[in-house]
């Protein structure tokens, strides 16, 4: 009598159909798979319904709370500026129906048939116009049957986003919340979607933190801690690396420095962060994730670049050269932005305090007033131009001399910002909040009581004489951080529906751990399928900073590398990629440039550049900026 009064409630039995299909697909598989994830949650939410009609009560509007929830600024065009972002992501889709080998590389979930089916199920919602109910039911029942057969050990961060956004798209079609029957259709698919995540996230178990430097990182490997986290160290020395990764941020050039230092002091010790060329080990994603299985962790950060991924089969001459690195599939992925301009000035900062902690009796500004971006681009080629970019795709864009920065590598950056499971902004709190409690499972907020800040400097930050010229060629970071910024309010949309639900239950249906929350929560059946994916996976000691001491799971003999060995390298690499660096103070510094001027910024190859840079030989599809005179439905036809 129950399940009959609610799918008269439910109109016509729409999520009951879709509930009875999740409950036979759920019922074939194994008796170990742990019921927190998901579907006690969609249990315990048709129960609820059913009992509601019975009183004759309407369902709640949860999808229309979370739209409320999210979307609660003040600024004018908030909704519009996530539509905006998602409708240039599915022009993408639509212009790209075969992504290549480098695409793919940054987007891996696309190498499968179900992703790429969730993704064209998306576009066509996406493309459809109009206030059409049954229509809409349609195919929000087509894209619920595809969600019961995408892979458990997948999140599909990207098409979770691309579905939340078409749903977003249709909202704004009907002008106001859902009528009832295309409601239940709705909630049916969210709850899916974070099913869908749930349990992807308890089925990897280990979270890698792409931590960009000087974007609250610090911050959030302490919150690991917090939350019971497993990692090689949480204090603000190890902050949450791994040694034997070596993804220490690579930031001062040998060179740069030795033109810096001999106006500074006499003392000649190389600093710490004098790093730029250190060498790090090839180690794949697949060997990460083996060494942390193997050593009982669940988080660690990455500082540096994504890491190396070799070269996929099939691959061409030019995809081979660009393949160096990639996203890693078998991790959950969470990385925190922060906006380019904040973070520029956080860095230049930064730097200058490191120089006044090492030579502790020397004036160091001095060294600093009064520089050009051509200055700073010589000491840091990476970190004060396009600095996002650069780490999120490999060391092929990072190392000296700097990549120019084009389109192609700007919807790269975005693929993989989009890949990531978990979004944070670091000027986005109450979202931060929401994301690594519905989104992770961890019960502690964010800690914001040990920021490592530039304010230690004791001095003014020392910025360059033509700062706006740095932030002009920093133009590509930003255009990141906006599309990562709206792609997080698509995640906030989805985390405040579960947060609804749940709390129209009563609470407590969404459980976790305080074990580093979900990852920990996989079942017997998850973990032993883990094991046996990385049995045989090989670390060579030679390979690890350590030479395998202390650690479980390598082979091979130790590196004979010493730390002299290691700083001979650097200056030799540097000696070997910079000329002219020791010119004296009032020579034109513009002229020693490393070529990532305006016309880079602007996505333009430099017309005086080899034809290896022309790209005119091939069409590039990017997301990309639009005229504001065009309309987000525009995008999508």
């Amino acid at each position: 009598m129950a399940h009959s009064a609610f799918c008269i409630a439910m109109a016509l039995g729409l999520l009951c159909r879709a509930a009875v299909a999740i409950d036979a697909a759920q019922s074939t598989a194994s008796s170990s798979q742990d019921a927190f994830v998901g579907e006690k949650l969609l249990h315990r939410w048709r129960e609820m319904l059913s009992a509601r009609a019975d009183k004759g009560e309407p369902a709640p509007s949860v999808f229309e709370q979370a739209f409320t929830a999210t979307f609660t600024s003040k600024q004018e065009g908030e909704v519009e500026r996530t539509l905006e972002q998602f409708s240039q992501l599915m022009a993408w889709v639509d212009t790209t129906p075969s992504p290549n080998a480098t695409q793919l590389a940054f987007l891996p979930e696309l190498r499968s048939d179900a992703a790429r089916e969730l993704a064209a199920l998306a576009l066509a919602l996406a493309k459809s116009e109009g206030a059409d109910a049954k229509a809409l039911v349609a195919s929000l029942n087509a894209i619920s049957a595809k969600l019961q057969s995408a892979s458990s050990w997948r999140g599909y961060a990207a098409g979770r986003r691309m579905l939340v956004g078409a749903i977003l798209k249709k909202r704004m079609d009907f002008g106001g919340r859902f009528p009832l029957e295309v409601q239940a259709a709705v909630d049916a698919v969210m709850l899916q979607l974070f099913q869908m995540h749930k349990l992807s996230v308890a089925n990897r178990g280990a979270v890698q933190f792409f931590h960009v430097s000087k974007s609250g990182g610090t911050n959030l490997c302490q919150s690991a801690e917090a939350n019971g986290c497993a990692s090689q160290g949480f204090d603000t020395r190890t902050n949450c690396l791994i040694r034997d990764f070596a993804d220490q941020p690579r930031w001062v050039t040998y060179n740069a420095h030795k033109y810096v230092q001999y106006r500074m002091s006499s003392r000649q010790a190389l600093p710490w962060f004098v790093n730029f060329h250190t060498y790090r080990a090839e180690l794949t994603c697949d060997q990460r994730r083996a060494y942390l299985l193997r050593n009982g962790l669940t988080f660690y950060a990455n500082e540096y670049t994504n890491p190396p991924t070799g070269i996929p089969a099939g691959a061409s001459a030019e995809e081979a050269e660009a393949a160096t690195s990639g996203m890693c599939e078998d991790f959950v992925n969470l990385i925190m932005f922060r906006h380019p301009h904040d973070r520029l000035r956080s860095q230049i900062g930064w730097v200058q305090k490191l120089y006044k902690e090492f030579y502790l009796d020397t004036d160091t500004q001095k060294s600093f007033v009064n520089r050009t971006t051509g200055f700073w681009e010589r000491l840091m080629p990476a970190g004060v131009n396009n600095y996002y970019i650069r780490s999120l795709l490999g060391q092929r864009f990072f190392e000296f001399p700097v990549t120019q920065v084009l389109p192609q590598h700007v919807t790269l950056a975005k693929l993989a910002a989009l890949q990531h499971d978990i979004l944070l902004s670091l000027d986005a709190k109450p979202r931060n909040e929401l994301a690594l409690r519905v989104g992770l499972g961890w019960a502690q907020a964010l800690r914001d009581d040990v920021i490592r800040s530039s304010a230690e400097l004791g001095d003014a930050v020392a910025l360059p004489i033509d700062y706006t010229t740095m932030l002009e060629r920093n133009a590509p970071d930003v255009e990141v951080y906006n599309f990562a910024r709206e792609m997080q309010a698509l995640d906030t949309l989805l985390w405040n529906f579960v947060s609804i639900a749940d709390a129209q239950l009563g609470g407590g249906s969404n459980l976790s751990s305080d074990k580093c929350g979900y990852v920990s929560m996989g079942t017997e059946a998850a973990v032993q399928e883990r094991e046996k994916r990385y049995a045989d996976v090989v670390i060579p000691a030679s390979s690890l900073r350590t030479g395998g001491v202390g650690v479980n799971g390598v082979t091979g003999a130790p590196p004979a590398d010493t730390a002299d060995a290691a700083a001979a390298a650097v200056r030799a690499a540097d000696s070997a990629n910079v000329e002219g660096e020791q010119q004296p103070a009032g020579a034109k510094e513009e002229e020693m440039s490393t070529g990532t001027g305006k016309s880079v910024l602007r996505g333009a190859a430099d017309s005086s550049s080899s034809s290896s840079t022309d790209t005119t030989s091939k069409r590039v599809i990017s997301i990309s900026r639009r005229t504001r005179s065009s309309s987000h439905r525009r995008m999508l036809h």
